[in-house]
């Protein structure tokens, strides 16, 4: 398969795959005070949504990355995320967590005004910094070209960490609230 093909088709796929995501993301934003009342399953669906979300940042980037030598010329501008992924990793990863800080702040209190405490707070949760450089991760083994089944096995690790922190977390909130 051409490079161009192979970058239309990952554009598609990726479309495909984000309109199917956004209703897994509804359902689990629905249904996340049920689903946190069993641990275990608690663990099981956040993992499988953190791998959903992963999954659809590495088919963007990968589409990016295939995208931008098929189709763009060779200059410097156009290489410049290609050329210094870690700096755009930061960058990336930095945007998803405070959409997802805003997104899921304004899913519990219907609103998205906030002290810079809470902020902090959200940003330093130990699943979240874990969660945080799951993405790097991710963003950066994807657009540094260097994408193996070790690498993506390391990446899932993460994101299972992750949600046992998570759980763990909500789990000793609801015991020293009740």
């Amino acid at each position: 398969m051409s490079s161009k093909n192979k970058a239309i088709t990952l554009g598609f796929v990726f479309v495909f795959f984000l309109a199917l995501a956004y209703f897994e993301n509804t359902l689990f934003l629905g249904y996340s005070s049920n689903i946190f009342a069993n641990p275990p399953l608690a663990i099981a669906v956040i993992f499988m949504h953190n791998v959903i979300v992963v999954s659809l940042i590495i088919i963007g980037m990968s589409f990016y990355v295939e995208f931008v030598p098929a189709f763009l010329p060779k200059r410097k501008v156009d290489y410049v995320v290609l050329d210094h992924p870690r700096i755009f990793a930061a960058i990336f990863t930095v945007i998803i967590l405070v959409i997802s800080i805003l997104r899921i702040y304004q899913h519990i209190y219907g609103r998205i005004v906030f002290d810079v405490v809470e902020i902090i707070m959200l940003v330093s949760l130990p699943h979240g910094i874990v969660e945080a450089y799951g993405i790097y991760k991710a963003i950066h083994v994807t657009l540094a070209n260097s994408l193996t089944n070790k690498a993506l096995a390391k990446i899932c690790l993460i994101f299972l960490l992750a949600a046992i922190l998570e759980v763990g977390f909500v789990q000793i909130l609801r015991f020293f609230a009740v």
